[in-house]
Parts: C-alpha cells; sequence; structure tokens
C-alpha cells in the first residue's frame, strides 16, 4: 500500500490480497482475499472485486462495477506476435465480469485496445479476447467466447457456448443462439442460431423490450424478408430496400452494416 499514486481513502483491501504500489484505486472501492492488482491499473469509484481475482497490465475498469471470483483482466493476449507491448483494457462504468472469465489486453497491430463497454453483463467463464470492442449494454451467457478483433454493437446478446470466429461483426440488437458457431457478419436486430450459424428471423421480443416502435419493427421485418428470404442477390435487395423502406434510421443502419460487411453476411 506504500507508496501508491493515490492516498485510497475509503478503500477496503483484504488483508491477503496485493495491491501494487502504482495501482490507484478511487473511493468506495473493494478488493477481495488473495486478489492481485498490478502496477498500472485503475480502479474507479464504487467498484467490487471478489477473491482470487488478477488484473495486470494497462487495465482502467469503470465505476460500479462487480469483478467476481477468479476472473483475470488484462494479461497478454494470447496472439503468437504478441511482444510484451503496452497495450490495454478499458471496462466501462456498471459492468459485471462474473466468475472464471478473462478479459486480454489488445495487440499493437489491432489497435492496441480491448474495450467492452458500459452495463455489460459477462456471465461465467465467458472469453474476450485481444482487440475486442463491445458496446454498451452487451450481454454474454455463459461459456461465450470472442476470438480476436470481434467488434459487437450494444444491446446484442450472445447466447451459452457460442464461438465467434475472428474480425466477425455483430449488429446492435442482435441475438446469438447457444452453442451457435459464427463465422460471418450478423446483422442488426437479427437472430441466429447454429453451426454453422444462420438467421431465424428478426429478434422481434429484444426489438419490443427496448421500446422500438410497431412501424418500425415492420418496416425491420420487411427489409429481413427482402435480405434472406427473396430470391434476388444481396445488393439487388438492398436497393430495394433503399427503394422502398427509407427514410427509416434502423433501417439505413440495417443497409450500411450489410454493405461495409468485408466477410459477408451470415445466410
Amino acid at each position: 500500500m506504500k507508496g501508491s499514486r493515490v492516498e485510497r481513502v475509503g478503500v477496503e483491501v483484504h488483508p491477503t490480497a496485493i495491491i501494487a504500489p502504482g495501482a490507484c484505486l478511487e473511493k468506495r472501492v473493494t478488493v477481495g482475499p488473495y486478489t492481485v492488482v498490478g502496477d498500472k491499473v485503475t480502479v474507479r469509484c464504487g467498484t467490487r472485486i471478489g477473491s482470487h481475482v488478477v488484473i495486470e497490465g494497462e487495465v482502467e475498469v469503470g465505476e460500479d462495477c462487480w469483478i467476481s471470483h477468479h476472473t483475470v483482466i488484462g494479461a497478454p493476449p494470447q496472439h503468437l506476435t504478441y511482444g510484451s507491448e503496452g497495450t490495454r483494457v478499458r471496462i466501462g462504468d456498471h459492468t459485471v465480469v462474473r466468475e472464471f472469465s478473462n478479459i486480454h489486453r489488445g495487440t499493437v497491430e489491432g489497435g492496441g485496445i480491448t474495450i467492452v463497454g458500459s452495463r455489460n453483463y459477462v456471465m461465467a467463464y465467458a472469453h474476450i479476447a485481444h482487440d475486442c470492442l463491445l458496446g454498451d449494454d452487451v450481454v454474454l451467457a455463459t461459456q461465450a467466447a470472442l476470438a480476436g478483433h470481434v467488434v459487437v454493437g450494444k444491446h446484442a446478446v450472445i447466447g451459452g457456448m457460442a464461438g465467434i470466429h475472428q474480425f466477425v461483426r455483430i449488429g446492435e440488437y442482435a441475438f446469438i443462439g447457444a452453442c451457435s458457431a459464427v463465422l460471418q457478419d450478423i446483422p442488426p436486430y437479427v437472430k441466429v442460431q447454429g453451426n454453422r450459424a444462420k438467421p431465424y428471423g428478426l429478434n422481434v421480443v429484444g426489438l419490443r423490450r427496448h421500446g422500438f416502435p410497431e412501424e418500425t419493427v415492420r418496416k425491420l421485418k420487411q427489409a429481413y424478408r427482402t435480405i434472406f428470404l427473396s430470391a434476388i442477390n444481396t445488393s439487388q435487395a438492398l436497393t430495394k430496400i433503399e427503394e422502398e423502406l427509407l427514410p427509416c434510421l434502423e433501417v439505413e443502419h440495417f443497409v450500411k452494416f450489410i454493405r461495409s460487411s468485408e466477410r459477408g453476411i451470415a445466410k
């Protein structure tokens, strides 16, 4: 504790925890037994850290988070070219990371940072690899695994034991069913399932829970049918959607996501 960057007023650290001198723990942070917090770690106000946690490297954990027992945050990426460069992890406010999950820091080639947004819920045994970028309000169910460079949009839900291939993008409000293997991009608002993951309609339940107007849901359903169920190709389908369903912000986002896909979308 001696020689720390800040005076740890109002911080509760178990006597068996090891806190490096350079670690920054803000007020109301609690640290459980046998936890190790490294020299370049910053933990913001009100965050709770359980027992046997390891947080190492350059890591920032936001306010009022819950880092549960036996999690590892900021470990070196599982990448053959990594050479101990000073890459980072950043976790937003009010995020929960449950037991035995791990979040690896970024690589220089991938931008140098792994980001987990605010109000995310990362369930037990989940894996978030190097250079992943997660938006806000994302749910990763138990044993879900994200390979490197995965991008996940806000409010997406990834089911238990689902595996997401590297460089895949998951759109906003998408729903990935349990045990799915996702090798291509999943457009916003779509639900998929299977190995390999295939679309099974619009995530209507999720959209209605989040207050999307019925007219918006109707237009998104029509856009979905045009892309996935019509006989025309994807380019023709996108043109048809733009001609018939715009202006609609959500439909526009749906179209832009598909047009910008480098891996192609799961169909």
